[in-house]
């Protein structure tokens, strides 16, 4: 599926394709030239209401680059038989982390979210541009396994497609079992499902360094924590 993706890409109609998300959201990125041109690296990135903005941020890299994405998506979303096909269509995987270092260690460049869900469905009131990634510092492991940089990106923009004005408490938890999985009551484009078309910028940071024992939790901690400061130093001044 992937290597058909791939190819598509490689065609006046897929670039076509690649071009609807830029064009829609007038989205442009600074800093591409920090995106190795081969070898593996982990890309990390703050989240948005949908996950549009990862279609957007790998349209963007394989315009700017040349280069695919491979997403990890929450786990639970591929138990879901419709929404699962989709996501593999796309080449999203299971955000698992021996999946994730063989991507990586294969020379793939690979997107994630740390805050999953809780980033992508916070609240607008209260956790506009606000990270929501608790201590989640797996993203960190991975990368020092599989002795690859990460790139921080702060998108900005991207909170604005949607108001995320409540959380249902009942359906995400029938469905999943957890109160983080609460659905998110969202308005776009005149209170309707479709995103606001609003400009997006994609700020892409320099590479943090991921030497050190990944089961050492004061090396993990150095990585996962500048990540951390480098997107969220840029996102500070949208809230």
């Amino acid at each position: 599926m992937l290597k058909r993706i791939r190819a598509l890409s490689d065609t006046p109609v897929g670039r076509v394709l690649r071009d609807i998300p830029i064009a829609y959201f007038h989205a442009t990125m600074e800093g591409a030239e920090h995106i190795p041109a081969e070898g593996g690296a982990l890309l990390v990135g703050n989240h948005a209401m949908t996950g549009l903005d990862g279609f957007v941020l790998g349209s963007l890299v394989q315009k700017e680059t040349g280069r695919h994405v491979r997403f990890l998506g929450e786990r639970n979303l591929f138990r879901l038989p419709v929404l699962r096909e989709v996501l593999h269509g796309f080449g999203a995987v299971a955000g698992e982390p021996k999946k994730a270092t063989q991507l990586l260690e294969r020379g793939e460049l690979v997107g994630v979210y740390p805050g999953g869900i809780d980033d992508s469905w916070k609240l607008t009131s209260t956790q506009k541009y606000q990270l929501q990634w608790g201590n989640r510092a797996g993203f960190a492991r991975v990368a020092m396994r599989a002795k690859v940089p990460i790139i921080p990106v702060a998108a900005i923009g991207i909170d604005e497609m949607y108001d995320v004005v409540a959380r249902e408490p009942v359906l995400g938890r029938m469905l999943f079992g957890s109160p983080r999985y609460d659905l998110p009551l969202a308005l776009g484009a005149l209170g309707t499902p479709i995103p606001r078309r609003v400009p997006q910028q994609y700020l892409v940071q320099e590479p943090i360094d991921t030497s050190g024992d990944p089961e050492d939790r004061a090396d993990v901690e150095r990585v996962r924590a500048a990540t951390f400061h480098a997107i969220d130093s840029v996102l500070q001044a949208f809230r």
